[in-house]
């Protein structure tokens, strides 16, 4: 399951790549699309709808289903990005041969433990809609195995030139110095509003915040570690939607989120000086153009590949709850 969301998360930094000719009929009632001549189920591509559509809800919430995207509905979005998605993974473990790459019978292993874990997770309503074997699950946690080792295979030998990366980091230094400002925080999570606010009055009148964190436990992913974490600022702002500025000492006031409120109390702010900065940009700058130069090569296979996509099944696509 990490494995398949975690190509959610690549993929869901690139562009849409358009696809030639994929409104072409094509027969067999439960095939969405082939590729070079080879069927897709429906059901596989429902495996990465569901995936789709829970990073959307995760991203967004309820919400973001009465988004409009440059005039297209959300769940247009989420069927396309789901099919490209599912169209990437299959044309890049395809290549598994030319680059030999293989999965080791440990990792197949580990394929079968996620695809086990993927399905414990949808509920009976899901299973339903999706209606995909075992046996096509735990091949497709083998094709996103195979996926990410040949990204690896195709960028291994790039290095980026001292050139470039100087260039790179004198230009962004200062935004990135803070982005990557890091922040030592307590954080205490509770579910509703009128809570929240009392917590935050509590707080402003003097009573500890350590003695209020133990008051109010939360087995929150969040709130793990007795409710300290470490983090930089620019994943501060992508979690909680703000600009993250607060100094050492500082408590916010009630952050809501769509699981419930976060009062924060800054523990520690520490901002990277050059050397440290330089450090993280360089891991940074060739970990995006590592993804530039597999991305540059996708698009070639794209481009050599026939698509033909199944419009009368795609148009009775059900959206997953």
């Amino acid at each position: 399951m990490k494995n398949l969301k975690s190509i959610f998360v690549i993929l869901f930094c690139l562009s849409l790549i358009a696809l030639a000719g994929c409104s072409k009929p094509i027969p067999k009632g439960d095939t969405i699309a082939t590729i070079n001549g080879k069927a897709i189920s429906k059901s596989e591509y429902m495996l990465y709808l569901y995936e789709a559509t829970k990073d959307f809800n995760a991203i967004g919430g309820d919400d973001i289903w009465e988004t409009d995207f440059d005039g297209q509905s959300a769940e247009d979005v989420v069927k396309e990005r789901a099919f490209v998605t599912m169209l990437h993974v299959k044309v890049t473990s395809d290549k598994a041969s030319k680059y030999q790459v293989s999965l080791s019978d440990e990792e197949k292993t580990s394929a079968k433990i996620d695809g086990d874990a993927e399905l414990a997770s949808m509920t009976e309503e899901q299973k339903n809609i999706i209606s995909i074997s075992d046996q096509d699950m735990y091949k497709i946690m083998e094709d996103t195995l195979l996926y990410k080792k040949v990204i690896e295979a195709v960028t291994k030998d790039y290095q980026p030139s001292e050139a470039e990366f100087h260039a790179y980091f004198e230009q962004n230094k200062e935004s990135q110095r803070a982005a990557y400002t890091e922040y030592t925080i307590s954080n205490i999570f509770v579910s509703d509003q009128q809570t929240a606010q009392q917590i935050s009055q509590r707080l402003k009148e003097g009573e500890d915040f350590q003695t209020l964190l133990q008051e109010y436990p939360s087995d929150t992913q969040q709130n793990q570690n007795s409710g300290v974490m470490e983090t930089y600022k620019n994943r501060l702002d992508s979690a909680f939607d703000m600009d993250f500025n607060l100094e050492q000492g500082q408590i916010s006031e009630p952050i809501s989120t769509a699981e419930g409120y976060f009062i924060i109390r800054i523990d520690k702010k520490s901002i990277p000086d050059d050397a440290q900065l330089k450090e993280i940009m360089r891991v940074e700058y060739t970990t995006a153009m590592k993804q530039k130069v597999f991305t540059d090569e996708l698009n070639q296979w794209i481009s050599d590949i026939e698509i033909e996509r199944h419009e009368a099944v795609w148009n009775n696509v059900e959206m997953i709850p």
